[in-house]
């Protein structure tokens, strides 16, 4: 989880908190004001899951690159080994 993540959600709650006093107060503004925080925070919520998603593909891509290394360097090892004649 990030950053964006957290503050994202942060504003969702102080969004939900705005519109409810908003609401008890009577205030339409205070009420807009909140709902709009509530879209921001969602919005920038999201855009914290994909980050964390694009970071999560970039890991997984360097371990597959680095597993597909390693093999390569095995299989050049067992065929100095064995003698394995390529033709």
């Amino acid at each position: 989880m990030n950053s964006d993540t957290i503050k994202g959600s942060l504003q969702k709650v102080g969004g939900r908190i705005e519109e409810s006093a908003g609401v008890l107060v009577g205030d339409e503004n205070l009420k807009v004001a909140g709902k709009e925080d509530q879209l921001k925070g969602a919005a920038r919520e999201a855009w914290g899951n994909v980050k964390d998603a694009g970071n999560a593909l970039i890991d997984r891509a360097r371990a597959a690159k680095l597993d597909a290394e390693i093999k390569s360097e095995r299989s050049t090892e067992f065929e100095r080994e064995h003698e394995v004649v390529r033709e």
